[in-house]
């Protein structure tokens, strides 16, 4: 089995179409088991792109992360995914995420209300569409008339992933989502962490929480000089720690305040920190050394409960050329 690990590949939203289906194409070819096509903003937008991708490939996954609540009403977004699905032949993931104050209200112009409850019920309307052909909704934040789908989607059962890290949000996702989209800056303690939570709703719900799936992001980077490769992703991990913050994501591995603060100055000041990180958290934060050490952490990973890890890729190293020797020197 060349990916025993079940190793997605992911980049992001800025690469031109002509990138991006060259990138697709290139990971099917090297045995990745899936690609994650970024909606940032304001970049190209995910559904064309993805359709795009969808007709020059023909067995990998092909997933959405992640599109937003506010910009498209759910159903336009039931509507795309359902159409997407079928011009794949079911080899969508869908993800979603409550975006930001910043892109969504300062840029866009669009209010930015209740985030996580939007996400919900963004995900209950495609589901129900989607898989019932029909929906009536009358939620807190989207209401729908009576809604009936003039078409038969390829599947009822399309994934739907919540992108999202946070206790509560990741409750609901046990409750409602087919799997989640854990964010940049995974740990071993974070998937611990996020396991519990998404049990819990999952549990409330009567569901079977070994029934969600999980992927999540890492930045990724693999070389015979381990050293070498450890130095590659230190700038990626200096950049999301400050994004990041003060958040269970990075406190439930035992980081403090005092350490992540300064990187949250760095991001506010446009400089990150990269000096400020170690190999202890490279190794705790992202997936790199040479073959045999990111081997044992993909691993460790499954090990802990992530189906479907995904290697993103690091700044300064070119996604093509990332892709390519991780499937050389991981996946062969």
């Amino acid at each position: 089995m060349a990916n025993p690990y079940n190793l997605g590949f992911g980049f992001y939203g800025g690469h031109d179409c002509d990138t991006v289906m060259k990138l697709v194409k290139a990971s099917e070819d090297n045995d990745f088991a899936s690609v994650w096509i970024a909606e940032d903003y304001f970049y190209g937008g995910a559904f064309s792109t993805a359709a795009a991708c969808a007709v020059q490939t023909s067995k990998i996954q092909i997933g959405i992360g992640v599109i937003n609540p506010f910009t498209r009403h759910p159903v336009l977004s039931a509507m795309e995914s359902a159409s997407l699905d079928a011009i794949s032949k079911g080899r969508i993931i869908l993800g979603l995420g409550g975006s930001n104050k910043r892109w969504m209200e300062d840029m866009a112009g669009i209010p930015f209300k209740k985030p996580i409850q939007s996400t919900k019920e963004c995900a209950m309307i495609i589901k129900e569409l989607i898989g019932k052909g029909h929906v009536k909704f009358d939620g807190e934040i989207f209401k729908t008339g009576d809604v009936e789908l003039d078409f038969v989607p390829y599947r009822k059962d399309l994934p739907v992933y919540l992108g999202v890290k946070g206790p509560k949000a990741l409750h609901i996702a046990g409750q409602i989502a087919d799997g989640v989209l854990l964010s940049t800056m995974t740990s071993l303690p974070y998937v611990a962490y996020a396991k519990e939570h998404i049990a819990a709703g999952a549990k409330e719900a009567g569901r079977d929480p070994s029934e969600i799936k999980i992927s999540a992001y890492f930045p990724m980077h693999v070389d015979k000089d381990s050293k070498k490769a450890k130095q590659a992703v230190k700038e990626v991990i200096a950049k999301f720690v400050g994004i990041h913050g003060v958040h269970p994501i990075l406190t439930c591995t035992g980081m403090t305040e005092e350490q992540i603060m300064p990187f949250k100055e760095g991001v506010m000041k446009g400089k990150f920190a990269t000096e400020l990180v170690t190999d202890e958290m490279v190794d705790l934060l992202a997936i790199a050394g040479d073959p045999d050490e990111c081997k044992a952490k993909l691993k460790a990973l499954n090990e802990a409960g992530v189906d479907n890890p995904v290697a993103f890729e690091v700044m300064g190293i070119d996604p093509m050329e990332s892709l390519q020797i991780i499937s050389k020197y991981v996946l062969d």
